[in-house]
């Protein structure tokens, strides 16, 4: 999947709830392999959150993890 497919999509929570929109993707640029994705969580704030809290990519980003902690990333 190519990043420009990723951005703009919904991220959801593992509890079903709306978290924000993919903003970015972190690049490692060493080993040219995302590291992440920036998540717009609301009016000029993001949280970065890794790969491995990343449950699913479809049509939706889905988190293993609940906004709650989401938002302490």
């Amino acid at each position: 999947m190519m990043s420009r497919e990723i951005i703009g999509k919904e991220v959801i929570d593992s509890g079903a709830r709306i978290v924000g929109h993919v903003k970015d993707v972190v690049i490692d640029t060493v080993k040219w392999n995302v590291t992440g994705i920036v998540v717009s969580t609301g009016f000029m704030r993001t949280r970065t959150l890794l790969t491995g809290d990343i449950d699913k990519v479809g049509d939706k980003v889905v988190l293993k993890l609940s906004i709650d902690k989401a938002h302490k990333a």
